[in-house]
Parts: structure tokens; C-alpha cells; sequence
């Protein structure tokens, strides 16, 4: 159409004008239904704007003669052409089909979307061209066809690397269906970004044992063909799941995450019964923490409650000039650091909390001067391990390494902070001792040897990371037996390759004083030798910068380093937590929603495949 405006203004004009003509002879002609059709759109457009366009070729009387001698026919199918563009070719409808599919996926909405009739208008108003297809054609055929493509390109990265962990969980929906998911962490070849994919969830059918569990995982792993590939599984604590994992005679790495959401509950008395007789008058330590947190919950609770106490508490805030309006939040016990969010904005709206509590009558007892003071001690305690948490769920870059390092930094930060009550103090020494009792054994190659092999691995930390030189001394002496155990089969499979035929020694030739030498020196030199020297080689090279990329660094010297290379990228890619796959249960909720018509545990198991690796 914009072609037709640009250089055939005149026979737009002359289509239109003729429009016209056949329009008003139908309006005025009775019992007929021509009138009633829909003008194109070129009759949209003013006639005085053809007619003057310097585009035109033709003068306008020689237009007007061409049009009265053409027959009408001919003149239909041109304005029904330059309408229609033609109807898409297969690329565009596959390409339309995978559209809707990755819209479903990554918005993890219901299929029944391609039903609804206001989804179906937008689609027709963009472009009419494009036919829908069904919720079952969609279930049936588009989406398995789409995910077998995706498990194929999935199985391709899968196949080009040596080494691959794991992170695995288990969850219960709101219909008490329980199921597993598995996520697998890599680097592809020849890349530095971590890379992370969703490889199943499946619905549980039997008891949670650990050999039911076991059977379940070694049957996924196979179908993918990597289970000689896995160097470790992150999990949490649970005892059914560790069991699997040491009856699948891999190594098992415990979550970092989960220890230290137990060191915070332990210390603040939450894995407890909370439930303290007010009228007590001799409250321990522990009595007083459970007390004022039930306080703060009840106080939150309140304004999640009550419309009246809300609207004030935002008209307080507006008072005050608060220039973003704030509101309460309640913690929950599975929640990671939320008590630290929940007394952090009790701490940001004391001021305005405390107006709005005695203007309501209904309120609850407001905290006193001094439980207010014991909260503001509180939160700097529980701050760093927030920023730990986060900095070790992260999927896009190696967090294994940081583990070791970013304990000693929270040590240090606890011993930094000087409470201002007897309470604050307390909640110090318990947190400081939570962490020594859970995390003693972490530089340890007895307990949980990945994490000091890892750091010491670490271009950023080497040996500077450790606590105790004597751990990061272990660490080094099981990473040079590695190495020497990687030269030594790296050497025999080069002994394997040369022919099996003796060749005849030419007694003539000069060079064979030279080849003896080279043959005794390197009868000399053994593997473990090369390990101390390749080892010794890296660990006097300057540590690189905090923001260095680990991977990157170690992919820039392999050709100096290796295998020492490889090594280091097997332990780097191993995650600090188990919170990848708790991700993957957070969308599945969402995705098991009311308002969701899908068959379970099929689709679920596809959408959340696709919603990760699309």
C-alpha cells in the first residue's frame, strides 16, 4: 500500500473514485447488499491528496478515460490485492506457533490461553492471516514437537562437555503431589559463561526412600547419557536424598544456603515453639528474642489485616514526607532472611508505625523504647548473611570458590559489630557459634573436599582464602595426585596410538646420541614430578582481580596450564547451593495455579523444561 501512494497515486485515485461510484449506485439501488460492504483502505484517503501527489505519471483526464473503459471485474481484484499481502508461508507459521509457545513458557501461562476469545482478537486485529491452533493441537502436536527440538539442542551442549554438577529438590504442591527436579551447571566447550539447564521434573509415585530416589535420578541421567559426566550433587540436608547420592557413589556437596538459613534460625530461637507465657518474670536470653519477634508478627499481622491501620500508616507516611510508600513485612520460617526484611521495615517505619498505633484502637501493644533498641542491633548482625545468600544462589557466574573466603569475611564482620545491649550481644556470640559448629569442616579434604580444592583453584584466592595453611597444604597435595593421575593417562593413551612395529636403528644416523639423552631425561621426569612443577607454576603466578572471570582466566591459560585447566574448570562450575532447582519448584508453583488446565505430570514437565532452556 505504501508502494502504491509512493508511485501509483493516480490509479488510487481512479480505484477509489469508481469505489465510490459503485457504493453510492448500490446505496441507492434497492434490495441489494453491495452497500453494505466494507470500503478499502485507499478510500480512506482524500482525493485531493492523489491528485496532487508529483508521483503520478498520468495526467488526470487521460485517468478518468482509462477508467470508464476498463471492466469493473478487473478493477474488484486490484483493491482486493492491494489489501492482501498474500497468505504466510510455512516459516512464518512455524515461527508464529513458536511464538505462542515461548510466550506460554516463559510467562508460564495456562494452555487454555489460545482459547480465550480476547487473546484471540488481538491476534486477528495484529494480523487475520494467522489460524490459531487449539488448546489440544497446541498440547499434542506444537508443544512436543517444539520440545523435542529443544532437548535436542540441549543434549548437544551436553554431549561437548567432560564434566557436569548437579542440584536437586524435592517439593510438594498444594494437592500433596510430590515431585523432583534436576538441574545440571556447565561450562560448554570453549566457553566461559556458566551455563544451566532444567533436565527433568518428575512426579513421585512411591516414598521418598533413598532408593527409590536413587532409581530416579540414575534412570534421567541415563536417558541423557551423562551420568559418567557428574562430578557432584548439591543438595540439602535431608537424609533420604544424601542417601541416594552415596548409593550413586557420587560426591555430594550440602547446600551453603541452607546451613546458613539453620545458623540464623538456631540463633534466633525460630526452629522453636515460639509460644512464651507474657506474664513470665524471668525470661532467659532465648524467651525474650521469641517474644519480641512475636510482637513484631503480631504487629505486622495486624496491618495486613486491618484497612483502617493501613490507609494511616500510608497517610502517616505521606505526613513525614516519606516519598515512597512503604508497607509491613511478615516473615516466613521457610523464607530465607525474612525476619531480617520484617524488622528492617519496622526499623524504617518506626517513626510513622508508632503515630498510626495510638491513633487505632484496635492496635496491638506497640514495642517499648528498649525492645526497639534490641531490634536496631539485631539487623546489622543479620545483614551479611543476606549479602552471603545472595552472592552464592547465583546461576551466571562459579560460586563454589567463594564459599571459603566469604565465611571468613562474615566471621569478621560479626566480630566487628559492637551491640549496644546485653541481648544484641548475645545474638552475636550465638550466631558466631552457629557458624564455627556448621562450617568447621569446610577447608577439611575429610568432610567436604570440593570446597578448599575450588578456592585454592581460584586465580583470586589461592592460598591467601584459608584459615588454616595446613588445609589449604591438604588441598594442594590431592589436586597434584589429580594431576599426575591425568599426565599418566593422557601418557598411556599417547602410547596406545604409535604402531606397534619396531623400526630398524639406521647405525648411521647422527641423531640418535641426541634421542637417548631425550629418552633417559624423560625416563627420569615422572608424572608427579610434572603435577608439583605445573602446580608450583600456578600458584606463583599474581592473583588476578576480585572481578576477575575465573573461567575466562582459566580458558586463557590452558595451553600453559593444562590439564590443570580442566581440573580447575570441573571443581569451578560445581554451585554453592541447591537454589537453582528451588527455583524451578517457585515457577512450578505458579504454574499450578487455579486458573490452570494442564495435565499433570506431563505438561508441567514440558513447560517448565521449556520455560528454563528456550
Amino acid at each position: 500500500m505504501e508502494h502504491l501512494k509512493r508511485k501509483h497515486m493516480c490509479i488510487l485515485d481512479r480505484d477509489n473514485m469508481l469505489l465510490q461510484n459503485l457504493e453510492q449506485e448500490s446505496i441507492n439501488e434497492p434490495g441489494t447488499s453491495r452497500g453494505s460492504q466494507p470500503q478499502s483502505t485507499s478510500s480512506n484517503l482524500p482525493v485531493s491528496y492523489f491528485t496532487t501527489s508529483s508521483n503520478c505519471n498520468e495526467p488526470t483526464g487521460s485517468t478518468m478515460a482509462t477508467t470508464e473503459s476498463e471492466p469493473p471485474l478487473k478493477r474488484q481484484k486490484q483493491l482486493v490485492l492491494s489489501n492482501r499481502f498474500g497468505a504466510p508461508s510455512e516459516l512464518q507459521i512455524k515461527a508464529f506457533y513458536e511464538a505462542i509457545v515461548r510466550m506460554i513458557a516463559e510467562d508460564l501461562q495456562p494452555l487454555s490461553i489460545v482459547e480465550n476469545e480476547g487473546f484471540r482478537n488481538m491476534v486477528k486485529l495484529l494480523d487475520s492471516r494467522y489460524q490459531i491452533p487449539s488448546r489440544r493441537a497446541l498440547g499434542r502436536t506444537i508443544i512436543p514437537n517444539i520440545y523435542s527440538n529443544v532437548r535436542n539442542k540441549v543434549q548437544t551442549l551436553l554431549n561437548d562437555t567432560s564434566f557436569i554438577a548437579l542440584t536437586t529438590d524435592i517439593w510438594t504442591s498444594i494437592n500433596t503431589d510430590s515431585f523432583i527436579t534436576i538441574t545440571a551447571h556447565f561450562f560448554p566447550k570453549g566457553h566461559s559463561q556458566l551455563k544451566t539447564v532444567v533436565l527433568c521434573t518428575k512426579k513421585l509415585h512411591h516414598g521418598h526412600t533413598g532408593v527409590y530416589l536413587a532409581e530416579i535420578m540414575t534412570s534421567e541421567l541415563n536417558s541423557w547419557g551423562i551420568l559418567d559426566k557428574i562430578t557432584a550433587i548439591v543438595t540439602d540436608s535431608g537424609a533420604n536424598i544424601k542417601s541416594a547420592i552415596r548409593l550413586m557413589n557420587i560426591q555430594h556437596i550440602p547446600c551453603t544456603a541452607h546451613k546458613l538459613n539453620l545458623v540464623v534460625q538456631q540463633a534466633l530461637y525460630l526452629s522453636e515453639d515460639d509460644s512464651v507465657g507474657e506474664e513470665s518474670h524471668e525470661l532467659h536470653d532465648s524467651g525474650k528474642i521469641k517474644l519480641i519477634l512475636k510482637k513484631c508478627r503480631v504487629i505486622v499481622g495486624f496491618f495486613k489485616r486491618s484497612e483502617v491501620g493501613n490507609r494511616i500508616l500510608g497517610e502517616k507516611q505521606t505526613q513525614l514526607g516519606f516519598t515512597q510508600l512503604l508497607k509491613l513485612k511478615q516473615d516466613v520460617r521457610t523464607r530465607w532472611n525474612s525476619t531480617l526484611i520484617m524488622l528492617e521495615r519496622l526499623v524504617k517505619l518506626k517513626e510513622p508505625l508508632t503515630v498510626t498505633m495510638i491513633s487505632v484502637k484496635e492496635a496491638p501493644s506497640n514495642l517499648t523504647p528498649e525492645e526497639w533498641v534490641i531490634i536496631e542491633d539485631i539487623v546489622p548482625l543479620l545483614r551479611p548473611f543476606n549479602s552471603l545468600t545472595i552472592e552464592l544462589s547465583a546461576e551466571q557466574y562459579p560460586t563454589i570458590s567463594k564459599v571459603v573466603p566469604l565465611l571468613r569475611g562474615l566471621q569478621t564482620s560479626l566480630n566487628a559489630k559492637t551491640p549496644k545491649t546485653s541481648l544484641g550481644s548475645f545474638i552475636k556470640s550465638n550466631l558466631m557459634l552457629q557458624v564455627n559448629r556448621r562450617f568447621e569442616g569446610i577447608e577439611k579434604q575429610s568432610l567436604t573436599p570440593y570446597f578448599s580444592r575450588a578456592t585454592l583453584l581460584d586465580p583470586r584466592c589461592k592460598k591467601a582464602a584459608f584459615a588454616v595453611e595446613e588445609n589449604a597444604s591438604d588441598a594442594e597435595k590431592n589436586i597434584i595426585l589429580e594431576i599426575a593421575r591425568s599426565l599418566t593417562n593422557n601418557t598411556l593413551d599417547a602410547e596406545r596410538e604409535v604402531p606397534t612395529e619396531q623400526i630398524e636403528e639406521d647405525s648411521e644416523n647422527l641423531w640418535n646420541f641426541l634421542q637417548n639423552r631425550v629418552n633417559n631425561v624423560q625416563g627420569q621426569t615422572t608424572s608427579t614430578s610434572s603435577a608439583i612443577s605445573l602446580m608450583r607454576q600456578y600458584l606463583n603466578m599474581p592473583y588476578q582481580n576480585l572481578n576477575c572471570n575465573v573461567a575466562e582466566w582459566w580458558l586463557s591459560h590452558k595451553s600453559v596450564l593444562h590439564p590443570l585447566s580442566e581440573i580447575a574448570l570441573k571443581y569451578t562450575m560445581i554451585p554453592a547451593t541447591s537454589v537453582p532447582s528451588e527455583r524451578i519448584f517457585s515457577k512450578t508453583g505458579q504454574i499450578m495455579s487455579a486458573r490452570r488446565n494442564i495435565r499433570l505430570p506431563d505438561n508441567l514437565d514440558t513447560l517448565i523444561f521449556l520455560h528454563k532452556n528456550m
